[in-house]
């Protein structure tokens, strides 16, 4: 108990130590480190029983200091800011399988050689080569790149920096734990060039095999409705399963089985040691060297790990190998280990030679549910029939996981059991065996077989999603009540016997009852969320939710609506949007709309879009009543005002009149304070709202406000000083991409707010910026500030170069 405890000690020490926002100084990590790791050497050498405490305390101090002494060589790799969108030209390695869409191809470059003098590059860098936006060469076709080719490129390359908000993926600390400590693009306009097919090391050789197993795979599926995930059950490509997809099965919780898995693993090496054991004992010579049942464990702990380098050795993958693994050494050593020891020490394992998968999910997911299974039969004793089994290890896993899902995800899928009561059998023993067997014997029949297998099980879980109540959806809880529910999940898991098991039901409470502070009535909060270059800002009043602007539309199948403003909301506790509203048609604003409008469900939409526009018709065939953005119209929720200022109603009927200036501005008032949102107006518009500003503000709906979403962000075209000093804000907010290409905000335009000592925050140096309507301008939330990590990328405010 005392082992299990101390390895469970340096993993959840591991874990924690990701939370800190800065490092200290690699000196005292360094120290620490060598200290610890002598001493425990010493405690192990003197074969005597150390204390409990002790040996806790020792491990957790040695894990924290080798996490904090690995994160600092790590982020010592990093891209000056001064060579930030330069033209640098390097040799290397495509290191991963590329991945491709309409707009591109983005792969890892393993940097071997910096030809450029003077530029420092890390050895690990994220690129994307993109078609050609000039018309004159749009047409020409990008090269065919390959898992490990070595080529030389022109690249532009930016710091590693992510979308900082409330809740959703943090890029930034995925480009960590894959050690890519730099973004960018190739320049498709300068002599890249390959320069050899196979660059010659061992993880080349494997990523050029699942290169071409990927591509035989692919052309065998080439119409295939879900090709790609038969393709991530093989190789472990998971983005060749489509967004749409991994909605459908994260909802219907059979996610773990469609990629690779623990499970996966088990059965293939279960296999190979089934062969290797009935074969071996069969040969006496072989017999008397080394036990059938020893040499069975050892062949399946390699054939394990051979499956799962193939696979891209995942977290899940890693788990079972090392478990494998484990229970191999301690088989050929004639050791007994438990079940609970095997998980402890792969869980070490996984941690040292990755300290950040401690970051990713499926760690979480991954061990969490073995560990739930070990509690509900380890142990245990009496006889129980098979079904029986069958029920409570499932429930175990439903129940055990669940506050982990409503913490990471924000739902629980309440058809799970069922749907995975056919599906664990369906896929582990038939559609995993007959695509493994597909890479040792390459007869499309099996893949076809496998797809229509996949076929009628998608086809069953998207009936399921038709009953009444699939989905438990809420909001993040607090960490603390996360905590507690797993206790009372174990608590109610015990043993039959364990006194008072109901209780633990009562420990899970707080996880669904303890939910965000809402406004007050008469009062809002305002959050401007970091979507890149676009905007997205949502309004929150006691009990009304709007949403303003759905920012960009990246590819045919990802937008900031459902990758960021959907989490958000879920996470806030936004259960539907009110009202909806899209500016205007700039893809910048209405990308997300699409997948929005399918994600929650929306009362209304206002917009200056035309009837018969796709995002229209969309919301008419949802059950969005859309109306048009006109001048005039008005509406109280919860005692907070908000009034339509832009455009007019000539403004539709004008065809000289561009798009952004159609934009729909509003203004959200309370009795104290006001924020005015603009969109892209561009000073036409800003004109017009400024000469009809006299007439409003007798009525009580002047233009001037305490917070101003400024126009265009900051864009030259705007933010006239008239508009300007009109609206005469306190505070000037900007939704602009890191680094973008348009280089908003521009510096004259930020010179007149300075002018007039207007303070301006900016989503791509703070991330999403919250404020309440009864917060004075300076106790504003900053995401970048709020939720401080080491990794956390901090910009250079004097360095304002667009990225192209």
């Amino acid at each position: 108990m005392s082992t299990l405890a101390v390895l469970a000690a340096f993993v959840v020490a591991a874990g924690a130590a990701q939370l800190v926002p800065t490092l200290p100084p690699r000196m005292w990590s360094a120290t620490l480190l060598a200290t610890c790791a002598a001493l425990s050497v010493f405690l192990v050498a003197r074969r005597q029983q150390t204390p409990w405490l002790v040996s806790v305390l020792l491990a957790s101090l040695l894990a924290v200091s080798y996490v904090f002494w690995r994160a600092d060589l790590r982020l010592a790799d990093e891209l000056p800011t001064a060579w930030e969108g330069r033209d640098i030209e390097l040799i290397g390695v495509v290191d991963e399988l590329p991945q491709r869409d309409a707009q591109g191809v983005r792969f890892a470059f393993a940097v071997e050689r910096v030809l450029t003098t003077g530029a420092p590059v890390p050895p690990r860098v994220a690129l994307g080569w993109y078609r050609a936006t000039v018309k004159e060469l749009q047409g020409e076709p990008l090269p065919d790149i390959h898992a490990g080719e070595r080529w030389q490129l022109t690249v532009r390359l930016k710091r590693p920096h992510g979308y900082a908000n409330p809740a959703g993926f943090d890029v930034e600390a995925w480009l960590l734990e894959n050690g890519l400590r730099a973004t960018g693009s190739v320049r498709g306009d300068e002599p890249n060039r390959r320069l050899a097919a196979n660059a010659g090391r061992a993880i080349d050789h494997i990523n050029g095999l699942r290169d071409r197993l990927r591509e035989r795979m692919q052309r065998a599926l080439a119409d295939a409705r879900y090709g790609g995930v038969l393709i991530a059950l093989a190789l472990g490509d998971q983005r060749a399963i489509a967004e749409s997809d991994w909605a459908l099965f994260n909802a219907t919780a059979v996610s773990h089985l469609l990629s690779i898995s623990g499970a996966h693993v088990t059965l293939f090496a279960a296999w190979a040691g089934w062969l290797a054991f009935a074969w071996w004992r069969r040969a006496p010579s072989l017999v008397a060297r080394m036990p059938a049942q020893q040499a069975a464990a050892l062949v399946a702990a390699v054939v394990a790990l051979a499956y799962a380098t193939l696979a891209g050795f995942a977290v899940p993958a890693q788990r079972t190998c090392y478990m494998l693994l484990t229970a191999a050494l301690a088989m050929s050593l004639r050791r007994i280990l438990s079940p609970w020891l095997i998980l402890a020490w792969s869980a070490v394992v996984v941690t040292v030679l990755d300290p950040w998968a401690a970051l990713s999910v499926g760690f979480w997911f991954s061990f969490g549910a073995v560990a739930f299974l070990l509690f509900v039969t380890v142990g245990r004793v009496g006889a129980r029939p098979w079904w029986h089994t069958v029920l409570v290890t499932q429930a175990a896993v439903t129940i055990g996981l669940a506050p982990l899902s409503l913490a990471f995800f924000q739902q629980v899928s309440l058809v799970g059991p069922l749907a995975n009561a056919v599906a664990i059998p369906l896929v582990t023993m038939l559609v995993v065996p007959l695509t493994l067997l597909w890479l040792a014997v390459p007869v499309d029949a099996l893949l076809h077989a496998a797809h229509q297998l996949i076929l009628w099980l998608a086809q069953g879980l998207q009936g399921l999603l038709t009953l009444p109540a699939p989905l438990w959806v809420q909001h993040a809880p607090p960490w603390w009540t996360v905590a507690l529910a797993i206790a009372g999940s174990l608590w109610m898991l015990a043993p039959r016997g364990w006194p008072h098991r109901w209780l633990g039901a009562a420990w899970c409470l707080p996880l669904l009852t303890v939910t965000p502070a809402a406004p007050n009535d008469g009062e809002f909060r305002l959050t401007v969320l970091d979507i890149g270059q676009g905007t997205a800002a949502v309004v929150q009043t006691a009990r009304h939710t709007l949403v303003y602007d759905t920012g960009p539309r990246w590819t045919d199948s990802t937008d900031a609506g459902s990758r960021l403003i959907a989490p958000f909301l879920r996470a806030s506790g936004a259960a539907r949007i009110h009202g909806l509203v899209v500016s205007h048609l700039d893809i910048d604003h209405s990308g997300g709309a699409r997948s929005l409008l399918g994600a929650l469900p929306v009362d209304w939409m206002l917009t200056s879009i035309f009837a018969g526009n796709d995002i229209v018709t969309t919301a008419a065939k949802r059950g969005t009543t859309p109306y048009a953005c006109v001048a005039g119209q008005r509406w109280i929720w919860d005692g907070v005002r908000f009034d339509v200022l832009h455009p007019t109603v000539e403004a539709y009927g004008n065809e000289r009149v561009k798009t952004n200036d159609r934009s729909c501005v509003i203004k959200v008032s309370t009795n104290s304070f006001s924020v005015l949102l603009t969109a892209d107006i561009e000073a036409l518009s800003e004109r017009d709202l400024v000469a009809r500003d006299a007439e409003r503000s007798q009525a009580g709906l002047a233009l001037r406000s305490d917070v101003l979403l400024m126009p265009h962000h900051g864009s030259l075209t705007s933010s006239t000083p008239d508009f300007i000093d009109a609206v005469a804000p306190t505070l000037a907010l900007i939704n602009a991409g890191y680094r973008n290409r348009f280089g908003h905000p521009r510096d004259a335009v930020l010179a007149r707010y300075a002018e007039r000592n207007i303070p301006v925050l900016r989503t791509d140096w703070h991330g999403a910026i919250t404020l309440e309507s009864t917060d004075a301008p300076q106790s504003v939330r900053k995401m970048r500030d709020a939720r401080q990590r080491y990794w956390t990328d901090r910009p250079d405010p004097k360095d304002r170069r667009p990225m192209e």
